[in-house]
């Protein structure tokens, strides 16, 4: 009832989020096995591309109905994708994991997922003042 676009979007860019954070994850924990190929998740270059056709197509007129419009680009199920990184190998056994990489893409999706939240709740506390300024 009260989300907005912005939450929509702080939504999906979250979820993205918490699936790197498991792919990066998995490929720490299998950073010694034999033949593995680590796995990345590409969301934010999607996540983007659609907030770009998002404001473009602000200036178009509204939806009044489901059937009138084609749904925006947020709701497309592909915005994130898990895809198998094959074209690398970093030792003689054919494991491909950087562990340093890998250490730094977690804290750097750690510090992304941390602000989206933080402005997350921000948006929440903004709504939430004005529903109890609204009631006086």
């Amino acid at each position: 009832m009260f989300k907005t676009d912005l939450m929509n979007i702080l939504e999906k860019a979250m979820d993205g989020s918490s699936l790197k954070n498991t792919v990066v994850s998995n490929n720490i924990a299998n950073v010694n096995t034999p033949g593995f190929k680590k796995s990345a998740v590409s969301f934010q270059k999607s996540l983007e591309k659609s907030l770009e056709k998002s404001q473009e197509s602000a200036l178009r007129p509204k939806q009044t109905k489901l059937q009138h419009l084609a749904k925006t680009r947020l709701d497309d199920p592909d915005l994130v994708q898990v895809y198998q990184v094959k074209d690398t190998t970093m030792r003689t056994d054919g494991n491909n994991v950087d562990i340093d990489m890998e250490l730094a893409t977690l804290a750097q999706n750690n510090l992304y997922f941390n602000s989206l939240a933080q402005f997350l709740s921000y948006q929440l506390s903004l709504l939430r003042y004005s529903i109890s300024e609204g009631s006086k």
